[in-house]
Parts: C-alpha cells; sequence; structure tokens
C-alpha cells in the first residue's frame, strides 16, 4: 500500500488523473452534435449529444455536457438542461460562474426556480487559489470547501466518499517551492475532524528531489514505524507532520485525504521552521496559499 500510495501521489502531484477510456463512437457524435447545434437544429443535437454520453456510460466531458444544456434550453427542454448542468456542477465541480452567467443559450432558464440555486453551488465549486483536488477514480468522492464547516463557523476543506469506497482515496492538496525552507526542518499543523472512515484519513506532506521524480521525506501518518492516521469517528483535534527539507529539495507538496470510506473536514493549516531538536515524523517563488478564504 505503501509503494501504490507514494506512485499515486506523486502522479496526482504532476496533474495525471486515471480517466476511462474514451470509446471510437464517442467524439463521432459529439462532432455531430456540434454540427447540428450550429445549424439550429437544437433538439437533435442534443439527442444526438445523449447518444454520445451512452457510450460512455452516461459520462461525458465537462465542455460536452455544457454544450448539451446549451442544446436542450434552446430546444426549450429545460429538464434536461438542467440535468446536464447538474451532472457537471455535482460530479465535475464545474465552478465557472462568469462564464455561465452571460451565456445566451441559458436565457430561457433565468426565471426557472433552479436557476440560482445551481448559481450559487457553482460559486461553491470554486476552490482558493492554489488548491487541487484528486481523486483515484472520478466521481468516487465530493472534494470542496465550503463555509460554516470550520470549529468557530469559518470555512473548512472536506473529502467524503459517494457511498462506499475500497482501497481509492480522495484528496485536497497543493504544492509549493521549496526554496525558503531548504536545509532547515518544518513543522505542518492543521485541525480535523472524521465521520465513518472506514479505513483510515491522514493529513500528508511530501517533500520532492530536484530534478527528480524522486522524494527525499515523505509522511501521510500511516505509512512508516507508527501509525498516526484516523479512523472511524473523531472530534476536532490538531495533527503535526515534521520533516527535514534537504538542500537539494525542489517542491512541497501537501494536503488531506480520505482512503476508503467516510468524510473529512480540515482547516487552520500552517507552516512553521522547528529547531533541528525536534524529532522528524516521517521518512527521510511560490507561497502556499494556507488561507481557505483567498
Amino acid at each position: 500500500m505503501k509503494k501504490n500510495l507514494l506512485i499515486l501521489l506523486s502522479a496526482f502531484s504532476s496533474g495525471a488523473l486515471f480517466c476511462q477510456e474514451i470509446p471510437s463512437g464517442y467524439n463521432e457524435l459529439i462532432r455531430v452534435a456540434d454540427s447540428l447545434y450550429h445549424i439550429k437544429d437544437y433538439k437533435n443535437s442534443a439527442i444526438v449529444y445523449s447518444s454520445a454520453f451512452k457510450t460512455m456510460s452516461w459520462k461525458g466531458t465537462e465542455h460536452d455536457r455544457y454544450k448539451a444544456a446549451c442544446s436542450w434550453a434552446l430546444a426549450n427542454i429545460p429538464d434536461s438542461a438542467f440535468f446536464s448542468l447538474q451532472r457537471i456542477t455535482d460530479n465535475l465541480y464545474f465552478d465557472k460562474y462568469d462564464k455561465i452567467i452571460i451565456e445566451k443559450d441559458f436565457n430561457s432558464l433565468h426565471d426557472d426556480k433552479r436557476w440560482l440555486p445551481l448559481l450559487t453551488k457553482i460559486k461553491e465549486n470554486k476552490l482558493p487559489t492554489g488548491w487541487v483536488r484528486r481523486e483515484t477514480k472520478p466521481m468516487t468522492y465530493k472534494i470542496f470547501m465550503a463555509e460554516g464547516e470550520g470549529q468557530t463557523g469559518g470555512k473548512a476543506g472536506i473529502v467524503k466518499s459517494i457511498g462506499e469506497q475500497r482501497g481509492g482515496f480522495g484528496n485536497l492538496m497543493q504544492s509549493f517551492s521549496s526554496e525558503k525552507y531548504r536545509g532547515k526542518r518544518i513543522r505542518m499543523s492543521g485541525y480535523m475532524k472524521s465521520e465513518n472512515i472506514t479505513e483510515w484519513a491522514s493529513f500528508w506532506l511530501r517533500v520532492d528531489k530536484k530534478d527528480s521524480k524522486d522524494y527525499l521525506s515523505f509522511d501521510n501518518m500511516h505509512d512508516g514505524n507508527t501509525d498516526r492516521s484516523i479512523k472511524g469517528t473523531t472530534p476536532w483535534k490538531k495533527y503535526e507532520i515534521v520533516l527535514d527539507v534537504p538542500d537539494n529539495a525542489s517542491n512541497i507538496y501537501f494536503g488531506a485525504m480520505v482512503i476508503g470510506s467516510g468524510q473529512i473536514w480540515f482547516e487552520k493549516m500552517n507552516f512553521k521552521v522547528v529547531d533541528k531538536s525536534i524529532p522528524t515524523t516521517g521518512r527521510i517563488k511560490d507561497e502556499p496559499n494556507l488561507d481557505f478564504n483567498k
């Protein structure tokens, strides 16, 4: 598990995702649907978009689902338009609020009671600067930040499994340059609570080697000499990870994740240089954005 998890985290931190292979017929159907949209045959365009999604077990890219919603709206079939928009909003974290509010194709939806709640959810999908979502399979976790979920009513990061999950993980993370920490020992701290964690959850921190895909130090609170990971249901508690940042370090990656089923809330993350007398907990230009409100 330790080796596999490190490989997965390395892949995700470089932006790689596991995606379902796109059938050959999908792209052809999308091209037909696009053509029908451009000649203003909106209903048939929407129907062909649906045929494309059927080849992918009713999945589709954000762009294609958005265009399908446009066609359904212009065909005056609002239920299907909202269905497509809700699919990308709920499952693909569509967050382009500035785009959707000026989209003329959706003018017919503006008076529908579902429009404003949809816009609210799209606003909520946008993560603060620097933070990114990663998961082993699309649509297996809900990963977001929400107001009012922190200990004192502030914003908290949330990772929540969708149904029962085994082995996979959901992760909210970010990275920054190690420049100002090289040659020093750092302590990352944060607060987390959990609910019904069936396998384990944790904060994690990794220091990468310059000009290499190897890591120099790593701690996910689970793999190592001691298991400090979070299981079951736990109240808010402060957790710490201490690692060295060697002179040949490049970037520092960190985050919070759930392995298997359950939910975590986390907040108040902080980095601090500490004295070398404080023991490490793991194996041996850009600033991190630790403020959820930015």
